[in-house]
């Protein structure tokens, strides 16, 4: 299979390095943001006309996109009618969640590489302009691109460590009419970094994902 991996804001594409051994049987195109495209984007969908640019003339089985990338891939799909049979966000808000979902890794996961990731996060984030950080933190609403996906979009969340919080859907602030178009998954062990945290079992995921057969359009499924 092709497919095309987009990370999420502050990241590069060395965010993928411990879940790339697991793909190594797909060819993998491994975006990277320029920083000049980052730092003078005013709108989420700046990234989406580079990203089209680059790659909008490969054909692709399947997307996957972390948090900011997850909404990316949505917007290749929704505006420019990039066909994927598979769309894979990551710990993807498509509106402002709840507490529960608004920490970056598991306890054990900040003790053991926490610093070496904010230290990385702070030296890409001076090439983030202001207002495409306003983008992603505030009043943002990005339902009305998954309303406009034919296909199947999966996201899958880190549990928090949490399994049994029967709140977590709810928690998404997603009307009824957006959860019935998401398959929506959670992984063990994990909170917004799963590529770091839990590659093993994410990769145990997205391989049953990309095997099954392409969903027909519009998937009513939430869980």
């Amino acid at each position: 299979m092709r497919l095309l991996l987009l990370y999420g804001a502050y990241c590069t594409n060395a965010i993928w390095k411990e879940l790339a051994p697991y793909l190594a049987e797909h060819a993998v195109d491994y975006a990277a943001y320029p920083r000049a495209v980052t730092a003078g984007a005013a709108r989420v969908e700046a990234l989406t006309d580079w990203a089209f640019a680059a790659y909008g003339s490969n054909a692709y089985d399947a997307v996957i996109g972390h948090s900011l990338g997850g909404i990316v891939a949505v917007q290749l799909a929704a505006r420019y009618r990039m066909r994927f049979d598979h769309i894979i966000c990551l710990d993807t808000s498509f509106k402002p969640a709840n507490a529960f979902y608004r920490n970056l890794l598991t306890p054990a996961h900040m003790d053991a590489f926490g610093q070496t990731l904010l230290d990385a996060f702070g030296r890409e984030r001076a090439f983030y302009g202001p207002a495409l950080v306003r983008a992603l933190r505030e009043d943002f609403d990005y339902t009305a691109d998954l309303r406009a996906v034919s296909g199947n979009v999966c996201v899958i969340y880190g549990d928090r460590g949490v399994p049994a919080y029967t709140g977590r859907i709810a928690d998404l602030n997603l009307d009824a009419d957006t959860r019935s178009r998401l398959e929506i998954r959670f992984l063990p062990n994990a909170c917004h970094m799963p590529m770091l945290e839990n590659p093993a079992q994410l990769s145990v995921m997205l391989k049953d994902i990309l095997e099954r057969p392409a969903p027909p359009a519009n998937p009513s499924r939430s869980a």
